[in-house]
């Protein structure tokens, strides 16, 4: 196969269907003598000639709307939007027409209506041509979302959205028009829409992307392979309909997400991967997902170093990968429920007095405790004894309050009728737990189970002697 541009692959998609299908016809601002902003429709004018690639008024509604009427009288139009931060001038008729015509006349009438537009970063242009609009879109129910990494998908993908019978919108990343360049089959060339792919395989965690992000992804598994952290990278291709199934396979091999996206944080498509790997597979996951996206900013800066630092590039995506891979936030999978139960615990115990009422001091008094010997604050990992920054107690009061389960140091405390002593197990994740004896006469006594792979007893001891200086006062 030939090696083509992303660009160059939207090309010769676009002349190719246009041979095939005198039905498809081209419009937008600059298309036809210019050959687009970016080049994309260069030849097509002198090709097809004017009844077939129009250069429209500066009006994304009007083109929008024309399209939509092409396409419900049966032509094939792809309209192209100059630069995704316009396109939202034209989105009545791209939500509130073109992706409800199939609902609106239950099945009589379709839209099979494209509408390609450059988006990213990185270019130098400022707030008014830097956007990433895909989040609106993708929330939009008939409305497929498609956005291409590399040029064969670029080709292919086109290809079918020109052919689906329902509305389109094309997402191709200004970077990528003549940074990625790739094998493109000759000939015919289809991809199925809808449908993501695993580009790079690992086992130690997925990272989810797209478009020029799916690259910056790649550099940052490179970096992390030469650590031993082998991250399996998953190329979307489609936000609207997300490949569920895809999705969920990686993460269940690897047990861990990574999303990284150009767009803001905020209500962006990573929370949308991120919330269905959580509601279908909590229980395979190692650790909570992360998101590696744009702060929650009004636009790309004008300032060129200021919008490098506004983009998530690949050492942002490494360090994030890297953190996820080296830590579990408390959780294990079933698979490694045998290694939380084989925890090597000891235990110490000491007599302090103590009221009925003293859980509020008692906790105190344990932050600060924590704090005075982080050992006891920490979590044994096969790389070394990784330190919590914080303080976060895990409390459990019995069967109907029982401990979250995300904290760095447990306290059980069954109150004043419960037993008097009892060891307490250590949970995944911590280096302690404190289990409170039931207090009879304003004496209790306290137990303190460590991973002794991390707390020798003689800090356990200490510990337990600041917590009595503590609570005796």
């Amino acid at each position: 196969m030939r090696e083509l541009t992303l660009l160059e692959a939207i090309r010769e998609a676009l002349a190719e269907e246009m041979a095939r299908d005198p039905r498809v016809l081209v419009f937008g601002e600059d298309v036809g003598r210019l050959g687009g902003v970016f080049r994309a429709t260069e030849g097509l004018l002198d090709r097809f000639g004017p009844d077939r690639v129009v250069d429209m008024p500066m009006s994304e509604a009007a083109i929008a709307g024309l399209g939509v009427g092409l396409a419900m009288r049966g032509l094939r139009p792809v309209a192209e939007i100059q630069f995704a931060d316009f396109i939202h001038a034209a989105f009545d008729q791209i939500a509130g027409e073109a992706a409800r015509v199939r609902y609106r006349s239950a099945g009589d009438w379709s839209c099979p209506l494209v509408v390609r537009t450059a988006y990213g970063g990185g270019f130098r242009g400022g707030p008014y041509h830097s956007q990433s609009v895909e989040a609106f879109y993708s929330h939009v129910p008939g409305l497929k979302v498609v956005a291409p990494s590399f040029p064969a998908d670029a080709k292919g993908l086109l290809t079918a959205a020109i052919r689906d019978p329902d509305p389109v919108l094309f997402l191709e990343h200004k970077l990528t028009y003549r940074q990625v360049k790739g094998p493109v089959p000759e000939g015919e060339h289809q991809e199925e829409i809808g449908r993501a792919r695993v580009v790079r395989p690992g086992d130690s965690l997925t990272i989810c992307a797209y478009g020029m992000m799916l690259h910056r992804s790649l550099e940052a598994a490179q970096e992390l392979a030469a650590e031993g952290i082998e991250a399996e990278v998953l190329d979307l291709r489609t936000l609207l309909p997300l490949d569920r199934d895809a999705i969920l396979a990686s993460v269940r091999r690897t047990g861990r997400l990574c999303v990284v996206h150009e767009d803001t944080l905020t209500m962006g498509l990573g929370a949308e991967v991120a919330a269905l790997v959580c509601e279908a597979a909590m229980d395979e996951l190692k650790a909570a997902p992360v998101r590696v996206a744009m702060a929650d900013i009004a636009g790309i800066p004008v300032s060129d170093p200021q919008e490098d630092a506004a983009i998530p590039d690949r050492a942002r995506i490494a360090a994030a990968a890297r953190g996820l891979a080296g830590r579990d936030g408390g959780r294990r999978t079933r698979a490694t429920a045998a290694f939380d139960a084989a925890i090597p615990a000891a235990a110490s115990v000491v007599e302090v007095a103590l009221p009925e009422q003293h859980l509020e001091r008692l906790l105190a008094a344990v932050v600060e405790a924590c704090s005075a010997f982080p050992a006891c604050n920490a979590e044994f990992t096969w790389e070394g004894i990784r330190q919590h920054p914080q303080v976060r107690i895990d409390l459990d009061l019995g069967p109907h309050s029982p401990a979250r389960g995300d904290g760095t140091f447990t306290v059980v405390d069954y109150g004043a009728g419960s037993s008097l002593l009892g060891v307490p197990a250590v949970r995944p994740g911590q280096t302690a737990a404190l289990r409170v004896g039931g207090s009879r006469g304003g004496r209790a006594w306290l137990a303190l189970s460590v991973d002794h792979r991390a707390v020798d007893g003689a800090e356990a001891g200490r510990f337990l002697r600041r917590l009595k200086e503590l609570l005796e006062g």
